[in-house]
């Protein structure tokens, strides 16, 4: 996938904050590949309806998004699931983790079908990178909230799709952790090549080179 674009949508059943005033509801906008931008998104300016129409969870929005040239209200669902194996991904707010699984094979789920071995020593740095390497073992359900968001940036990174989408994908983070997390997911999306879009509610607190744009 090279691009996702924005063709003048706008959520159908309900009008965000401030919409007027929106650099991306009723905009012809266009993400491209290897790029990375930091949507402002204040509470009601409909953050999570964007992000998962972007994913193309739902179709209640007016206007239209692409994926490249494809419209993404006429594929069929085996298409939407191909592109959410390679193209584009969405880390919710929300972790959302099998909690009867261990963290490894929660984080293991996101390379599908491919020889897991193949992964284990980029989970294992990964993991050590974010200070939960001790928890690979562990249930997910015995794990605290902050450690599965960590344990859900791992998983979103070992197999990285060409657009990664983080909804608020640090609030249960201190800053150190946050900036530890950023770090490893600018570094690792440089190399394999991928776009990144951050939704949150405030700027981050620290320095960093994303595109800001406010929803």
């Amino acid at each position: 996938m090279t691009s996702i674009v924005l063709n003048n949508i706008s959520p159908k059943y309900f009008t965000p904050k401030n919409i007027e005033d929106s650099e991306i509801w009723n905009r012809n906008i266009s993400f491209e590949k290897g790029k990375k931008n930091l949507i402002i998104a204040p509470s009601g300016s409909g953050k999570s309806t964007l992000a998962t129409a972007m994913l193309g969870t739902h179709f209640q929005y007016q206007g239209d998004i692409k994926y490249g040239t494809e419209v993404v209200k006429s594929l069929n669902l085996e298409k939407i699931v191909e592109h959410r194996r390679q193209g584009i991904s969405l880390l919710f707010q929300d972790v959302r983790m099998i909690k009867n699984l261990t963290i490894s094979e929660n984080i293991l789920l996101r390379v599908f079908n491919k020889d897991r071995k193949q992964y284990l020593s980029k989970m294992e740095d990964y993991s050590k990178r974010l200070g939960i390497e001790t928890l690979l073992n562990k249930k997910a359900e015995n794990c605290s909230y902050g450690e599965r968001q960590r344990s859900a940036i791992v998983r979103s990174l070992i197999n990285p799709t060409d657009f990664l989408i983080y909804d608020e994908c640090f609030s249960h983070l201190d800053i150190n952790n946050k900036k530890i997390a950023f770090s490893l997911i600018n570094e690792i999306s440089e190399e394999s090549g991928s776009s990144v879009i951050f939704f949150e509610l405030n700027e981050f607190p620290f320095e960093h080179n994303y595109h800001i744009l406010h929803l």
